[in-house]
């Protein structure tokens, strides 16, 4: 889109929105609210329209690398350690090299201070190990005279033994050669490839100036003599010199494939100051992506459809507007992400999927105030000014917490789930548009003329007190035996209840081909006994584990976990080996270094995010709730982690995407009860134990109502979603079970219990009024 048009339009929005906070009088606000809705409609509409969405190579195919540069040596034999200049000179030689002539929608950037990650859409499997090697090949080029014996000497001072390829392969020859090049390969300034007359390929190299003067008297002083040519301590090849070569050009013959000789001549015209290693690689096929695109998209049209059917049944009249907000939501976050072209990815699909969520919650909440207000006496007009004002505040603290876990993620994760975080961190944003001002617009065009007078809502929880604070203890010992045995079931298995993100190894996913079968021995028979090159030497690739699993989408996959050496290996075999049965697959690399690292800034993630929502509670309310808050959430981060590997799955950074989440809802659904406790204890008498009975009691409906438009796209999530998709949506179900539980029947307790121990706060234990029935609280 043009820049200057988005600038205008988003101008005029801007001012818009800021006319319609100002205004006073009902009908300009109306009209401003409505003309605001739909031009940010048709704005994003628009925006979709002419730029579409990014897809992350995850839902379209193709790889990405996370590589470390280690140090390397500098001409006088000295240790060139890793800097800046280091990190920005690979950069640009590996975009020559993997995208010489710029067609490759392709992303190089630094990821550390010597790392850098590699995004390569589109690159089919077969390419993935041409790729690789591209990639780790340093392409140091020497010119070595070779010793006269050669090959009657073990040893000699000067000189050192290196490896010999013939025919282009591999040998258990070795030469005997200078043990510091004669001429470096930094004099080369141009490298190709064409047809060898003899057989297969060569490489010509030309020199630069300086280059050419020095190769003609390095080989006129040593005539009759062998010059070894030498790639990265390999000898490519050692021809005699017969005579000297002034003409600032030379030949690499070596029988090399025309594949093989343009990525060498590419990787010598383009040399590496720092060799890399492969840190962390995810390749996908195209197929795979677009069965997740299928399987996401499925699973969320279903959810929706769903989502809009209960609140049609629920709040009728009022739940077909609430729609309208939510489409209004929807809209916003796939044009936002279309205009600053964020990377649409499979988690990213799971955060518009609990943006509805999101939305839908916050026009529960304005809806049960509004027939809470209704109870009371009021006109619907008044009532309806009355919901939205006394909701604001809930809905404004609730969207902060989530806000800010979302941030949280967005600094500390890497790949697809800052798709997640950034999806959330728009929802958040698009969803208070949709409720606070698209919702309450569309209502008041129908309130304000009388044409809706009374709205009839549904009531699935009775209207009374329920005695929760009573059996505060019961819930705090069923919450501590909860704990005891996710605990458990982590220790139990051990390291194997740990991913390959924190662990190390390798993943692959094979999605079988509609009607064909796999099982697992015959996958385990297939790579029994492999061995794969590793740090030149041949190893077995060790225990394998294999996993069928089967959707009630339809999707049968099946997925081999191994060690991280032997991944690429295993991906070949099995592809080769049951080529006709599969269609798509997707592997996952993760080097021990990489593992440590995510689980030191999976902890940091957590961590922070419980600090950050303490200190903002503690800001907004007061310690005790601070507290309360703090433990519902510990409690529901261990209850969904321990029982996510109980039912099978291995803790990823998806699973701490997972939590995060978790931990914003749960922290959503405590604000809610604890603004209820808060404006009941500061408006109305009796004990405390009565007070916070009823202010809970007031919120059970829309708890449940909320967990319920939550759980249900969730859910449908989890059975039609695919694997990678069930592995996000499980931790989510899980945690809006346990979260909607903990904030009513764990935080409450505590905050109590911590009241009346310390005798501070809670309005000074409601005026310091004894308070006996509350002892059975703990």
């Amino acid at each position: 889109m043009n820049p200057l048009a988005t600038f205008l339009s988003g101008s005029a929005l801007l001012i818009l929105f800021v006319y319609y906070l100002g205004t006073v009088a009902q009908s300009r606000k109306r009209w401003a609210g409505t003309l605001l809705s739909l031009l940010v409609s048709v704005f994003f509409l628009v925006t979709y329209a002419k730029m579409g969405l990014k897809k992350g190579i995850d839902l379209q195919g193709g790889s990405t690398f996370v590589i470390q540069l280690k140090p390397g040596t500098n001409d006088d034999g000295s240790v060139k350690q890793v800097g800046k200049d280091s990190v920005d000179q690979a950069i640009s030689i590996l975009e020559k090299r993997l995208n010489p002539d710029g067609s490759k929608d392709m992303l190089v950037q630094p990821t550390g201070p010597d790392r850098i990650e590699i995004q390569m859409p589109g690159v089919k499997v077969e390419e993935i190990e041409g790729v690789r090697k591209t990639i780790q090949q340093v392409a140091k080029l020497e010119f070595r005279l070779v010793h006269p014996q050669s090959g009657g000497l073990e040893s000699k001072i000067g000189y050192v033994k290196l490896p010999v390829k013939e025919d282009g392969k591999d040998s258990e020859k070795e030469l005997l050669v200078k043990n510091r090049a004669d001429l470096d390969g930094k004099y080369v300034k141009q490298a190709y490839a064409m047809p060898d007359p003899n057989k297969g390929w060569m490489i010509i190299l030309k020199f630069n100036t300086e280059g050419a003067k020095l190769f003609g008297e390095l080989t006129s002083a040593h005539k009759g003599e062998r010059l070894a040519v030498v790639v990265d301590n390999v000898v490519i090849s050692a021809p005699n010199l017969n005579d000297a070569i002034f003409g600032g050009s030379a030949e690499i013959s070596g029988k090399f494939t025309e594949t093989s000789a343009r990525a060498l001549a590419s990787a010598l015209e383009n040399p590496l100051e720092n060799p890399m290693v492969i840190l962390q690689e995810g390749t996908v096929s195209a197929a795979f992506g677009e069965a997740t695109i299928r399987q996401g998209m499925l699973a969320g049209l279903v959810g929706l459809a769903l989502t809009a059917i209960f609140l049609a049944i629920y709040y009728r009249v009022a739940g077909m507007i609430a729609l309208a907000g939510l489409a209004v939501s929807l809209i916003s976050v796939v044009g936002c992400m279309a205009l600053f072209q964020f990377t649409l990815t499979m988690p990213g699909i799971a955060g518009l999927v609990l943006t509805i969520a999101m939305a839908v919650d916050a026009n529960v909440l304005i809806y049960e105030r509004l027939r809470e207000e209704m109870r009371e006496g009021k006109t619907l007009m008044a009532a309806l000014d009355a919901a939205h004002d006394r909701a604001f505040t809930a809905i404004f603290d609730a969207h902060v917490t989530t806000l800010l876990t979302s941030l949280i993620l967005l600094e500390l994760a890497s790949g697809m789930l800052k798709g997640f975080a950034i999806t959330m961190i728009i929802g958040v944003f698009s969803t208070l548009l949709g409720a606070l001002i698209v919702t309450r617009v569309s209502l008041h065009w129908f309130v304000d003329p009388g044409i809706i007078t009374k709205l009839s809502v549904a009531e699935i929880i009775p209207h009374r007190v329920y005695q929760v604070m009573k059996y505060g203890k019961q819930f705090v010992l069923w919450s501590t035996a909860l704990c005891v045995i996710a605990i458990a079931g982590i220790l139990l298995k051990g390291e194997h209840s740990l991913g390959i993100d924190y662990r190390g190894g390798a993943k692959i996913s094979f999605k079988l081909a509609p009607g064909k079968t796999l099982t697992e021995q015959e996958v385990v028979t297939a790579v029994n006994g492999m061995k794969v090159k590793h740090e030149g030497k041949d190893e077995p690739i060790g225990h394998v584990y294999v996993q069928n699993s089967h959707t009630a989408g339809g999707v049968d996959m099946i997925t081999v976990r191994t060690e991280e050496f032997a991944g690429a290996a295993v991906q070949t075999k099995i592809e080769h080996d049951f080529k006709d049965r599969l269609a798509g697959t997707n592997l996952d690399t993760v080097g021990a270094l990489i593992g440590k690292e995510l689980a030191g800034r999976s902890a940091w993630a957590v961590g922070l995010a419980l600090i950050g929502i303490f200190g903002y509670l503690y800001m907004r309310y007061e310690f005790s709730f601070a507290l309360g808050a703090l433990v519902s959430i510990f409690h529901d981060c261990i209850i969904v982690l321990g029982f996510s590997v109980i039912f099978g799955q291995e803790l990823s950074l998806v699973h701490i995407g997972a939590v995060l989440t978790v931990v914003g809802y749960s922290v959503n659904d405590t604000i809610i009860v604890f603004d209820r406790v808060r404006e009941i204890i500061r408006s109305r008498q009796g004990t405390i134990t009565e007070l916070m009975n009823e202010a809970i009691s007031m919120t059970f409906s829309r708890t449940l109502l909320t967990s319920l438009v939550t759980f249900i796209p969730m859910m449908v999530l989890y059975l039609f979603g695919g694997p990678a998709m069930r592995e996000f949506s499980l931790p989510i179900v899980i945690g809006v079970l346990v979260g909607t539980y903990s904030s009513v029947f764990v935080a409450s307790p505590i905050v109590l219990w911590h009241a009346r121990r310390t005798g501070v706060s809670l309005h000074k234990q409601l005026r310091s009024e004894p308070d006996e029935a509350a002892l059975a609280a703990p």
